[in-house]
């Protein structure tokens, strides 16, 4: 599947899988500031920010944009995701790409992709588990439209809409901990640690090695509550000396997806 390009508000031309993903993470990031804790403590001048999950790298080219002297490290696994990844920050500096996924062993193991709808892509990925939020998201924003007709005509099409959309394959990805890659780059602290990788939150944060967990700041979670992860994450935090907040954006209420920050006392 060639890449697409698109211009986005701010005037820049980005490499994408889907033009509509690439129209929703632009305003969930930059225009809503989903991943933005307000009232956390601001970043140090160069802060080092790791990008988990970062699929074609808006959330790192918001951070280049807020914290021009950061070091970004973004890891996106899937092969295709990954070359529209370099073609937006491959050049930028600072920012350090791998075409990897972190979790709680090094190993290499089967991902699920899906290519019309990469954005929900994962190790945890269930095509029917995964429609159904999709499904609840398109009835929330719904709700909001004045014209009936047009609410109508969207809630009727909703099935044909997205007949094909989960279609998957299995793909072979690397695999490294948290752990591995601060000491291959040497690093001392991760000032920013966010996570967006379709419920393979816990097994992302298990890669930490408990005694660089006082190097962590702050981190902003998307977490899939499927089977408790939420209660268990948050006590993760918790028990590490992080405070936390846990919030769900409007458009994904009656669904099991949180977005959890946490910050250090």
């Amino acid at each position: 599947m060639a890449l697409t390009r698109k211009f986005l508000p701010n005037g820049k031309s980005i490499a994408g899988i889907s033009r509509s993903e690439t129209d929703y993470l632009y305003k969930e990031i930059f225009e809503d500031r989903a991943y933005v804790f307000d009232g956390a403590a601001p970043l140090p001048a160069e802060p080092v920010i790791f990008d988990v999950g970062a699929n074609i790298g808006i959330f790192s080219l918001f951070a280049v944009q807020q914290w021009p002297s950061a070091r970004v490290f973004a890891f996106e696994p899937v092969p295709q995701v990954f070359e529209a990844l370099q073609q937006n920050l491959g050049a930028s500096a600072g920012v350090t790409l791998h075409n990897m996924a972190l979790g709680n062993e090094a190993e290499t193991r089967e991902i699920v992709y899906y290519p019309n709808y990469t954005m929900m892509s994962g190790f945890g990925a269930d095509a029917q588990t995964d429609r159904a939020v999709v499904e609840q998201y398109v009835r929330n924003t719904t709700e909001e439209l004045v014209n009936g007709e047009l609410k109508a005509a969207v809630l009727e099409n909703l099935d044909s809409s997205l007949d094909g959309r989960f279609q998957q394959q299995l793909i072979s990805v690397e695999v490294q901990r948290v752990a591995d890659l601060m000491d291959r780059h040497g690093l001392d602290r991760i000032d920013l640690l966010k996570i967006d990788v379709e419920g393979f939150e816990l097994q992302v944060l298990q890669g930490i090695e408990e005694g660089a967990w006082p190097s962590i700041g702050s981190a902003v979670v998307e977490v899939s509550d499927r089977d408790g992860e939420l209660a268990f994450i948050d006590g993760l935090f918790k028990s590490h000396g992080m405070r936390t907040e846990v919030r769900q954006v409007s458009e994904y209420r009656e669904t099991d997806l949180y977005i959890l920050f946490a910050e250090r006392h």
